[in-house]
């Protein structure tokens, strides 16, 4: 069923103006494509739920597909788009979208119907992404040598950890993230019961009995009740398996030293009952209102907050275990964030490993000895993983690697473990757990 013109054309017209507004904000204002999305749609409430669709496919194909689509324009006009200027003609901006979906093999209708309004042939079903790019771009008239490498920098390809198979995470940043929910625990049953009867498909994860794939749904997962109760979380899988690499114990005190909107500090809160006490603290007072509206919504009440300046620590009293989550490249994350990569230049990995370093160096001290330090990022760098670890083992004797196993796995580790996304279907993350000398 073909659709109708006037109402293709006017969803071009929508489909045009959000892909200017995320691309400007995407490289002129280093902002996250889905929270620019989210404002487009804000902005433009009389987009009805097809248009919505129509526009979240292209514009997140146009991302995920950028390392490949940014090859077919004329250098100079890409240069100023990858400024934050809005260069790209209509036609231009057209024959992006109309390459997103073609590679993508999405919102086909449409495809099809932007294929005849670009007269650049039939389209057809068929191929790998990377075959389907370099038919598009012959249909275009341009003869390119596409690669698995063009989705991202080159630099970025250099930094990654040697032993990440760089074939298949390139692979795996081609598809679309699941939504991957933590249950609690003792409500894991209940859970699972609303979810059926809200009609929300999932899928139960092979490695953690707490963690589930939630999948596409026209219910809406947070307006049940279950939801409001804090029953469960939306946690990506990765970040699940980091914080049980720390194994809080009840009765212990913890310091979530970068908590953030603390997804990390509440399953610390779960892991030890609800006993014991967790100091969160980060420099930004939004997040950490956020993790206290989380909190009280699951009922803890040893989670404690604070801002801290960023300086060194100064307390009186160090404690049993101190994590790290550190900020740091989100190359782990690009799955989620697609196009984020195009954002980072080459010497951003340095500035993130030197701040890691000095985040290090003034939270060890609020270890005690014999306590526990754990250190995680969402990076596929070995600067800010396996490297900066090594780094500051040399500067600190008093700190050593300690064993652990695999929390999705059971594989005993020396130490240090990378969640390998590509594997489990989820973020790539990097953890190491260290122990202080007594």
């Amino acid at each position: 069923m073909e659709l109708a013109i006037g109402k293709f054309h006017a969803q071009l017209l929508s489909l045009d103006a959000a892909l200017r507004q995320v691309l400007t904000g995407l490289f002129g204002r280093k902002l996250p494509p889905d929270r620019l999305l989210n404002d487009f749609f804000r902005a433009n409430r009389r987009c009805g739920s097809r248009d919505r669709r129509l526009i979240a496919s292209a514009v997140y194909a146009v991302c995920r597909y950028w390392g490949w689509l940014r090859r077919l324009p004329d250098e100079n006009l890409l240069s100023g788009v990858e400024r934050g200027e809005n260069l790209f003609s209509r036609r231009e901006m057209m024959t992006l979208a109309c390459g997103a979906l073609f590679i993508a093999a999405e919102e086909i209708e449409c495809c099809r119907a932007l294929c005849r309004e670009l007269e650049i042939g039939e389209f057809r079903v068929g191929a790998t992404p990377l075959e389907r790019a370099g038919i598009f771009a012959a249909r275009i008239g341009r003869e390119i040598a596409f690669s698995l490498n063009d989705l991202v920098p080159g630099f970025a390809l250099e930094a990654m950890n040697e032993r990440l198979p760089r074939e298949k995470v390139l692979e795996t940043l081609m598809r679309r993230p699941p939504m991957w929910l933590r249950l609690r625990e003792a409500r894991r049953d209940k859970v699972l019961a609303a979810l059926r009867e809200a009609e929300i498909p999932f899928e139960e994860s092979d490695f953690l009995p707490t963690a589930l794939r939630a999948m596409p749904s026209k219910s809406n997962l947070f307006t049940l009740e279950s939801f409001r109760r804090g029953d469960f979380e939306v946690q990506d899988l990765a970040s699940q398996a980091i914080g049980r690499v720390a194994a809080a114990k009840p009765g212990e005190r913890w310091f979530d030293v970068c908590a953030g909107a603390g997804g990390k500090t509440l399953l610390l809160a779960e892991m030890m009952q609800n006993r014991g006490t967790i100091q969160a603290s980060d420099i930004r007072q939004n997040a950490l209102d956020a993790l206290k509206l989380r909190a009280r919504r699951s009922g803890y009440s040893n989670i404690f907050t604070k801002v801290h300046p960023g300086g060194a620590w100064k307390g009186r009293h160090p404690f049993d275990g101190v994590l790290i989550d550190a900020p740091c490249s989100g190359s782990g994350v690009w799955r989620r964030n697609t196009g984020c990569q195009w954002q980072l230049a080459a010497d951003d990995i340095g500035r993130y490993a030197a701040r890691q370093s000095e985040i290090l160096e003034r939270f060890a001290a609020a270890v005690k000895p014999g306590g526990v330090l754990v250190y995680s990022t969402c990076s596929l760098f070995h600067a800010e993983n396996d490297g900066q670890i090594a780094r500051f083992l040399l500067r600190h004797p008093e700190f050593e690697l300690e064993s652990f196993a695999h929390p999705l796995t059971g594989e005993m580790l020396p130490g240090m473990m990378t969640v390998a996304g590509e594997n489990f279907d989820c973020d790539w993350m990097f953890a190491s757990r260290m122990r202080r000398k007594a």
